[in-house]
């Protein structure tokens, strides 16, 4: 028998794919679904959310560990990057033998882009919801981050 703790977790996965596969099938049905115009292979838009999200940027290594590669397969992953004019490359504060690497505005705006979707869906859905409707889905995302950043630390001391 399941537990109902693990049961309401995959019942809430099953919506959450499911809300996922109606949002793609929305934007393909208004013309705006951000994966037909996305300049990046998969590999080099899981490399530039990578860089996005850290804050004081990545060395080659570091982001090679992230995506569970080898450190010659970054330099030509960054190097796309860079000429797409999604990221840039300087030199380390602390250690000028290391480069690290940090996303641009441009780069930023594509993954915004890819993420929002170009038709905007959500926002127009979200326009449909009452106020206390709003509040339940702020709740929850706010709840979602929270969880995200408890597993995030719980990684970090492992």
């Amino acid at each position: 028998m399941v537990p109902a703790a693990s049961l309401n977790v995959e019942l809430a996965l099953d919506q959450f794919r499911r809300l996922m596969a109606s949002l793609q099938v929305a934007r393909a049905r208004l013309g705006a679904d951000p994966w037909f115009d996305c300049p990046m292979t998969m590999s080099q838009l899981r490399a530039l959310s990578l860089i996005v999200a850290a804050q004081h940027g990545l060395s080659s290594r570091e982001l090679a560990a992230l995506l569970g590669v080898g450190a010659s397969a970054i330099t030509p992953l960054v190097d796309r990057l860079v000429d797409h004019g999604f990221v840039r490359r300087l030199e380390d504060q602390h250690d000028r033998r290391i480069a690290r690497v940090y996303a641009t505005d441009a780069g930023g705006a594509a993954l915004e882009g890819m993420l929002a979707g170009k038709g905007d869906v959500m926002r127009e859905v979200l326009a449909t919801l009452s106020e206390d409707q709003l509040m339940l889905v702020r709740s929850a995302f706010e709840v979602l981050q929270a969880g995200l950043q408890n597993a995030a630390m719980r990684g970090r001391d492992n």
